[in-house]
């Protein structure tokens, strides 16, 4: 029996964590479609924000988000 705890896996997040990432508010609106340079039609965030969303700082997904206003992705 104890060597079937030495095995169990272990969690990469603690919940703490977890319910940390759940609270992030994105800017998804559930519209993933990507026009011809890269940006989603829905949300206006390039592929690679998109993609590095939950990596950046609470200042960059702000920042982002504001951005994302007067972003004209079809002039990009």
């Amino acid at each position: 029996m104890l060597a079937f705890f030495m095995y169990w896996p272990v969690a990469k997040y603690s919940v703490t964590e977890q319910e940390k990432y759940k609270k992030i508010k994105s800017p998804c609106i559930s519209v993933c479609k990507y026009n011809k340079n890269d940006f989603c039609i829905g949300c206006k965030r390039h592929m690679s924000e998109i993609f590095d969303w939950f990596d950046y700082t609470d200042l960059m997904r702000t920042a982002i988000i504001k951005d994302l206003v007067d972003r004209d992705i079809d002039k990009k």
